[in-house]
């Protein structure tokens, strides 16, 4: 079942990612609010992706400048620096798709068998993944 998601350009900076093609073989999914109105979808803004990349560099940074010598410089200091990309996407995926339980029923554990939304979720996390790293190299390409 796995797809990649389909994502749009919805502004300067905003990207559109639409769950539209999923779950439509979920069998409790004629229970669902999703896709009666319009298809589940979340927005990605470019500067939000970027603050938290600054963010987590800047964190690391100040971790960095505790613990190095004061002769090191701060270029030396940023090299040092790694930006885990898959923490950024994950806080997303919580805050954005997996919040949205009654919206995508097949993703909630509650109203499912655990075992079928763990492999469904899965297929899901891994085509966000995806998708989100295109999305990042384009937002990468404005900014």
């Amino acid at each position: 079942m796995s797809n990649i998601l389909n994502y749009s350009i919805i502004g300067l900076e905003d990207y559109l990612i639409s769950f539209e093609s999923y779950c439509s073989p979920c069998e409790i999914q004629k229970f669902c609010k999703y896709g009666k109105t319009e298809p589940f979808s979340i927005t990605i803004n470019c500067g939000d992706l970027n603050r938290a990349k600054e963010k987590i560099k800047f964190d690391q940074l100040q971790k960095l400048q505790k613990k190095e010598d004061v002769s090191v410089t701060y270029e030396e200091l940023i090299k040092k620096v790694k930006v885990n990309l898959q923490n950024i996407f994950s806080q997303i995926w919580k805050e954005k798709v997996k919040a949205q339980k009654e919206e995508i029923r097949c993703l909630d554990s509650r109203k499912i068998d655990s075992m079928l939304v763990a492999q469904q979720g899965q297929d899901w996390w891994q085509d966000f993944v995806t998708t989100m790293k295109e999305i990042n190299q384009e937002c990468e390409k404005i900014l």
